[in-house]
């Protein structure tokens, strides 16, 4: 099992399992209240809002009022856009690297800002871009192939409208003397700032591990909780891992609504050790920590020669990983005064540099809006290269919403139905339900989560762990 400095041996799972909920002891949980939405008549009537849940079978869209999707246009995502905004009235920091005189273009990027805010409270259309981006060519074949009266972002799915703020969010500083500034940057990396104790922790236990179920098992879960803290839910907001999570030790299984890991580890154990396991990377900060924990013991155990890693080509959801927070938390690690968190940022770092370690090349289909079923059609050499690997670990809520699509499935529906044939190769996902959407779930159980708390699937509270074969 896993074991800690100075530990009892019979209390090594317990220590690590208490570690393994620091995210959820202390990330506090989501207190999202869609009550609270100012209401607005005129609004809801002019745009077509209709005062319901999302039906049975259709696409998630905010034009259903008592949706999540609502909300998110109607509140999270105002504040996101007014917080960027927000943060560039600081010149300071980026005169410097863009001149003195880029002081208006900044003015005027955030003024761009705050249209694109303004846009989205009115309903406003999806417009085509008009940037050099490489993928500018795919999203504008796709704006334009969508339904007449399905191009507005509280019309359209919440999975294209919501993508398409944030790449139309690139474009607003890709057109600007800000090109290429990750606006996200800052919180990202005073997330991981702030975890460092918990860093620490999770690093003390697992230096020495065995090849085991269990072992893989709890690495699964401190994996999945590490997800728990998620810039966008919070529209970047802050939380600090903190706090002892002993006496919540027990909850960790009633939480985990769907717990896979067993076929998930079949499918390593059963092959050579040769291949290559894919990880498709969500946020920064913490869960990137937690995701080069469990790689690290992918590859010291032997269960694959090589962990594949898969970031966003642009700022994406907030959070999310790009190729540069990948770097970033290796040197992060290497340099800190913790020696056990510095000797494991120079062991990955040897990892990247041998070859067992790999960042995909950047890809934009990660950043468009399509849902994964159709990535043999749109780009089959990613799906050609995810079929070669042994098996693909998908991070995170927006992965699963691209799993299954932005689509009010039955909760019980399988897992493997919601794919819509999108199985290149083994699958799994590991995810904090903070949308509603959710499948593959025992009978029963959804309805006893509502009765408890209505809200229940958007607060991070419950996980799952969920497995489809080749």
């Amino acid at each position: 099992m896993l074991s800690t400095f100075k530990a009892p041996t019979q209390i090594n799972t317990l220590y690590f399992v208490a570690v393994t909920l620091l995210l959820i002891g202390s990330c506090t949980q989501q207190t999202i209240n869609m009550a609270l939405v100012e209401d607005n008549a005129d609004f809801d009537a002019a745009n077509g809002i209709i005062d319901s849940e999302t039906p049975p079978h259709t696409d998630l869209a905010a034009q259903y009022k008592r949706s999540f999707a609502y909300y998110t246009f109607r509140v999270r995502l105002p504040s996101t856009l007014a917080t960027i905004a927000d943060s560039l009235a600081n010149k300071d920091e980026l005169l410097p690297t863009y001149g003195a005189d880029a002081a208006s273009d900044i003015d005027q990027t955030a003024a761009a800002v705050l249209e694109l805010r303004s846009n989205i409270l009115k309903n406003g259309p999806l417009e085509p871009f008009n940037d050099t981006e490489a993928d500018v060519a795919t999203w504008n074949a796709f704006l334009d192939k969508l339904d007449k009266d399905k191009r507005t972002y509280f019309s359209a799915c919440w999975l294209y409208a919501e993508c398409y703020m944030y790449r139309k969010l690139w474009s607003i500083f890709s057109l600007s003397r800000l090109a290429g500034f990750d606006y996200f940057r800052k919180q990202k990396q005073t997330a991981a700032q702030l975890s460092l104790d918990a860093m620490v922790a999770v690093a003390n236990a697992t230096r020495r591990s065995e090849r085991n179920l269990s072992t893989f098992q709890q690495l699964l879960k401190l994996n999945l909780w590490g997800n728990r803290c998620d810039l966008s839910i919070t529209s970047g907001k802050q939380v600090k891992p903190m706090g002892d999570a002993f006496d919540q030790v027990a909850e960790l299984d009633s939480n985990l609504l769907v717990d896979g890991t067993q076929a998930i580890w079949q499918s390593l154990v059963s092959a050579d050790g040769n291949g290559t396991v894919e990880i498709v990377f969500d946020n920064a900060g913490y869960e990137l920590y937690t995701d080069l924990i469990l790689a690290e013991y992918i590859i010291d155990k032997g269960l694959a020669q090589k962990v594949r890693f898969n970031a966003k080509a642009i700022p994406w959801f907030i959070s999310d990983v790009r190729a540069d927070d990948f770097h970033w938390i290796l040197k992060f690690l290497s340099g800190q005064a913790s020696p056990v968190l510095s000797e494991l940022g120079k062991k990955l770092k040897r990892f990247v540099d041998e070859g067992k370690f790999e960042l995909a090349p950047l890809e934009h289909f990660w950043t468009s809006p399509y849902e994964f079923y159709r990535m043999a059609e749109v780009q089959p050499a990613l799906h050609e290269r995810l079929s070669q690997a042994q098996l693909i670990i998908f991070k995170g809520d927006l992965n699963y919403r691209k799993l299954l699509g932005d689509y009010s499935w039955h909760d019980t529906e399988s897992f493997v139905t919601c794919l819509r044939g999108f199985q290149p190769s083994n699958l799994c996902t590991l995810r904090t339900i903070k949308a509603d959407l959710v499948c593959g779930l025992p009978a029963g159980i959804s309805e006893q989560l509502f009765a408890k708390n209505k809200e229940w699937m958007l607060t991070g509270e419950y996980g799952l762990i969920q497995f489809a074969s080749k």
